[in-house]
């Protein structure tokens, strides 16, 4: 209940601030004014990669060394496509998604502090994979991430996050490669247990999501985790 609660919140974001949003994220082209008054959007020049790790050091502390995560309850950053961490970071900033962490992290970078961030996190490369105790679980994991199951309506993960789980930057669809068994466990059932708000990403996920079982989830979040070993 705690977590379908922290995800509502999250995807209560009104639609006219969303979409518009996800548009200005995901363009290459930096600079575009944004709409007005949308706290989601954010107006940069050309972002600087190494300004980013500069001002990213901090982030080290939680997210780990090199921005790779070791810790189960905290997504790496390490490989995040650009579009996809800009749109984090800004929510965090106008406290539209839930963490008194981040909120704190984030209130004082401005849009071009978060474009460097971002930059600088999309250019390297995703951490380790995480350790596997059940192959055979990670094999229907596998299965259902690149074949899906049309006996049960279940589309492969792999049309929209990549054979190789790395996203599409372009279109703002985020990288989930290697990413701990249990963190992306719990964000896949906050997906699925959300309610439609006619949000493109998050309906996607929950429309997705919503043949599969407690075991077809866990399964999905073994195999993301070991991805490439």
């Amino acid at each position: 209940m705690q977590r379908t609660i922290r995800l509502l919140l999250w995807l209560a974001v009104p639609l006219a601030l969303f979409i518009p949003a996800i548009s200005a994220l995901a363009q290459s082209g930096a600079g575009a004014a944004p709409p007005a008054g949308n706290p989601l959007a954010l107006t940069f020049k050309t972002p600087d990669p190494a300004h980013g790790k500069e001002i990213s050091q901090s982030c080290q502390g939680c997210h780990g060394v090199g921005l790779a995560s070791m810790n189960k309850d905290i997504p790496g950053l390490a490989g995040q496509h650009s579009s996809y961490t800009r749109l984090q970071l800004a929510a965090f900033r106008a406290k539209l998604r839930p963490s008194q962490v981040m909120w704190q992290q984030a209130a004082n970078l401005s849009d071009q502090d978060i474009a460097d961030i971002a930059a600088y996190t999309g250019s390297l490369q995703p951490g380790p994979a995480w350790k596997v105790d059940d192959e055979a679980v990670r094999a229907k994991g596998e299965a259902l991430f690149h074949m899906g199951d049309s006996k049960r309506n279940i589309i492969a993960c792999a049309i929209c996050h990549g054979d190789n789980g790395r996203g599409d930057d372009r279109l703002g669809v985020a990288s989930i490669t290697n990413l701990s068994p249990e963190y992306g466990e719990e964000i896949l059932h906050e997906f699925k247990d959300a309610p439609g708000y006619g949000i493109p990403h998050p309906d996607a996920m929950r429309i997705i999501l919503r043949p599969m079982n407690d075991d077809d989830l866990k399964a999905v979040a073994t195999y993301i985790s070991s991805m490439q070993k």
